[in-house]
C-alpha cells in the first residue's frame, strides 16, 4: 500500500493505493478492473474495517484498489460539492497511472459503504448528467465508472439518518440530500446490499435507490438479508473488530453475490 496525496485547486486530499504487481512471467500482461473505495464512517470519521480488508478482498479477486480519504464534517470546508469534485479528479488522476499500473480504464468501480454509499449514489446521479456535472467540476470527467457497488447505503438523508442538524452540515444544500431524486438514463448499473433489521440507515434507503433505477432501466442487483445490524463490512471475523454482531455467515455471502454480478457485468472474467 502506498500513502498519496492530489489536489482539488486548494485542496488537498489522501488516497491510500493498492496496485498489483505484474505477475512476470506473463508476455502480455493483461489490464486489469480497478476499485474506488469510500468506506462509511457517518460523515465523521473514515472507518479503517471498510478500508484495506475490503481493497485487499478486491486484490484478491485480480483488481487494483485505492481508499479515498474523502471530506469531512468538520474540516475546513463542506462536505459537498468538494466531494464530488475530489472524486472526479481522483478519476482523472488514474488516467495518468493507467500504463504503468496497467489499469483497465472501462473497468473502474465505485464503492461505497453506509457515508461513503452517499458519495458513490451522488456521483452515479449527478456526475453523470452532463448539464449538472458542468455546474459542479469544470474539468471532462475522462475516466467515468462502469458500475457501482453500494453496501447498507445512506441513499436520503431525510429516511431516518442522519437525525437532528447533522444533515446541513453534511450539506446546506439540499441538491445532495436525496441521491436517487437525480438518478438518470446515464446512471451506471449499482449492486446493492443492506439487511432489512438495520438499525442505523433504515433499508428504505436501498428500496428507493433500487425503485428509482428500476422505472429508469438502469441495471441493479438488490440483496436484503433477513438479519443483522448496520457496518459489518465482510460479515466475516476478519471485520469484526470485537463485535460479534459483525459476523454473520449469511450476509458474508454478499461478497461472492457481488463478485458474480461483476462476471455477468463483463468486469470480472467468467472463467
Amino acid at each position: 500500500m502506498t500513502r498519496q496525496r492530489l489536489n482539488f485547486r486548494d485542496s488537498e486530499f489522501e488516497i491510500d493505493t493498492y496496485w498489483l504487481d505484474p505477475i512476470g512471467d506473463l508476455e502480455n500482461e493483461p489490464n486489469k478492473p480497478l476499485a474506488i473505495i469510500c468506506p462509511g464512517g457517518a460523515y465523521k470519521f473514515i472507518t479503517k474495517r471498510e478500508a484495506q480488508p475490503i481493497a485487499l478482498k478486491f486484490a484478491s479477486e485480480g483488481m487494483h484498489a485505492i481508499v479515498f480519504d474523502y471530506p469531512l464534517v468538520g474540516d475546513e470546508k463542506s462536505v459537498y460539492p468538494l466531494v464530488l469534485q475530489e472524486l472526479a479528479t481522483l478519476l482523472n488522476w488514474i488516467k495518468g497511472q493507467s500504463v504503468e499500473h496497467k489499469v483497465d480504464l472501462d473497468r473502474v468501480l465505485l464503492v461505497g459503504f453506509s457515508a461513503g454509499s452517499h458519495i458513490v449514489a451522488n456521483f452515479n446521479s449527478l456526475m453523470t448528467d452532463a448539464e449538472m456535472c458542468k455546474k459542479i467540476f469544470d474539468d471532462e470527467i475522462e475516466v467515468q465508472p462502469a458500475a457501482n457497488i453500494i453496501g447498507y447505503p445512506v441513499i436520503d438523508l431525510t429516511l431516518g439518518w442522519p437525525k437532528e442538524d447533522w444533515a446541513v452540515k453534511i450539506s446546506s444544500d439540499i441538491l445532495y440530500w436525496q441521491a436517487q431524486e437525480h438518478l438518470n438514463i446515464n446512471s451506471k448499473p449499482t449492486f446493492i446490499w443492506q439487511t432489512v433489521t438495520d438499525k442505523t440507515v433504515p433499508v428504505m434507503n436501498s428500496l428507493i435507490y433500487a425503485q428509482k433505477m428500476e422505472l429508469l432501466k438502469i441495471p441493479y442487483e438488490l440483496h436484503l438479508f433477513a438479519s443483522g445490524g448496520h457496518g459489518s463490512s465482510l460479515a466475516t471475523y476478519v471485520t469484526k473488530e470485537g463485535n460479534d454482531e459483525n459476523v454473520n455467515f449469511a450476509n458474508a455471502a454478499w461478497w461472492e453475490l457481488c463478485m458474480n454480478w461483476l462476471k455477468v457485468r463483463g468486469i470480472l472474467p467468467k472463467d
